[in-house]
């Protein structure tokens, strides 16, 4: 159960670098669609989860739950690290 939330943790932190790997590739079988940025990062985010997800299933350590959590915690972690550094170091200048 926590290796499966450890892969789903490390899909949603690495979802953000798999966009510029995807892009062009997904482009390039769509002529002439450009893809928002929202789009980009939701294709990514699940590409990601699914190679978690099967690496989960390859270890033999499954679950939906766990991974979708871990994902979940991918996701929100850089900013949450972003804010608590940024409460850390206030902006006296402003």
């Amino acid at each position: 159960m926590i290796w499966t939330f450890i892969l789903g943790a490390l899909a949603g932190w690495f979802a953000p670098l798999a966009e510029d790997s995807l892009r062009p590739l997904i482009e390039a079988n769509l002529p002439g669609r450009k893809l928002s940025p929202a789009e980009m990062r939701a294709i990514a985010l699940s590409a990601c989860i699914l190679v978690a997800a099967l690496v989960a299933v390859l270890s033999g350590a499954g679950g939906a739950i766990p991974l979708a959590l871990g994902a979940v915690i991918g996701v929100l972690g850089p900013r949450l690290r972003d804010r608590v550094r940024a409460m850390r170091a206030p902006d006296y200048e402003s």
